[in-house]
């Protein structure tokens, strides 16, 4: 077994229940100490990852599961938290209230995306430099 995050994606689907953050954070721990990221910076994506679910598990009509995928590239760990349902949801946050979302979840990671169209957040991408 190897000491580091070898290059390719780690995913994880779980329900989009609040009960599943604990899944959510010790995976996001894992992947994140296997990348050899330090403990300070784990508990800065760590916190980021779980807003990140928690802003998708709170829209006005929630998914039924969340996917986390973590994608490692040679100078970057990307990860996307996307809705599974075939469902859009409905964000309820006003385009002021996700770019404040966005830059906080940007102060603790090194960069951080929100796609939202009509309403609906599709995707947050959060980058981490390595």
């Amino acid at each position: 077994m190897q000491d580091i995050l070898p290059e390719g994606a780690v995913a994880l689907t779980v329900p989009a229940d609040k009960s599943m953050m604990l899944v959510i954070r010790l995976t996001t721990a894992g992947v994140l100490a296997r990348a050899r990221l330090t403990v300070d910076a784990i508990d800065d994506v760590k916190m980021a990852v779980e807003e990140a679910c928690t802003l998708m598990i709170s829209q006005q009509c929630p998914p039924d599961a969340l996917c986390v995928e973590f994608l490692r590239g040679e100078h970057a760990l990307e990860i996307h938290v996307h809705a599974t349902a075939g469902r859009p949801c409905l964000c309820g946050m006003d385009p002021a209230e996700l770019e404040v979302v966005r830059s906080i979840l940007g102060s603790l990671t090194d960069a951080a995306q929100i796609d939202c169209a009509d309403g609906r957040i599709r995707n947050i991408l959060l980058t981490k430099e390595l």
